[in-house]
This record gives structure tokens, C-alpha cells and sequence, in this order.
């Protein structure tokens, strides 16, 4: 087993800008409030291989998960994603 073997893999930081341009705009958000985006190999059965993560800096913090890699992300599927969490 590998200790240090990266579960991140990188993605255009223009897809990351644009993906947080998309939540800045679904959820409303001040400009000051953190939102970090990550994207994730997942290992567990049933998982697809690449995931994409959103953490909102607020408080408390709030994470959501698209199960595609960032690059696949649609405005659709972020404005889905935000929305289905109360």
C-alpha cells in the first residue's frame, strides 16, 4: 500500500472557475464565503472513478457531490446538485 499516493487528480482551472461561478450564482453567495472544488478518485464498489466535490465555506460547512469528473459537469448538474440539499 501506497501512503502517498495521490486520490486527487487535476482538472483546467478554467473548469473550476466556471464550476464556481455556477454555485456562487445557484446559491446566492457572498463573494467572501470560500467555495472549494474538488475532484476525487473513488475506490469503493460502485463508485464511478471520478467524483467531484463542493465544499461551501459557511457555517456550518456545506459539501456536495456530482458523480462525474469536473470537466463533465454541466450548469444543469451543479444547479441539481445544490438545489437537492435542504
Amino acid at each position: 500500500m501506497n501512503l502517498f499516493q495521490r486520490k486527487t487528480t487535476q482538472t483546467n482551472p478554467e473548469t473550476i472557475a466556471q464550476l464556481k461561478i455556477w454555485v456562487y450564482d445557484t446559491l446566492n453567495l457572498d463573494t467572501a464565503i470560500p467555495v472549494s472544488i474538488s475532484q476525487l478518485r473513488c475506490t469503493e464498489p460502485g463508485c464511478p472513478p471520478l467524483e467531484t466535490v463542493i465544499a461551501v465555506m459557511m457555517q456550518p460547512p456545506q459539501t456536495y457531490k456530482i458523480h462525474k469528473p469536473a470537466s463533465d459537469i454541466t450548469h444543469d448538474d451543479v444547479v441539481a446538485s445544490l438545489q437537492a440539499h435542504p
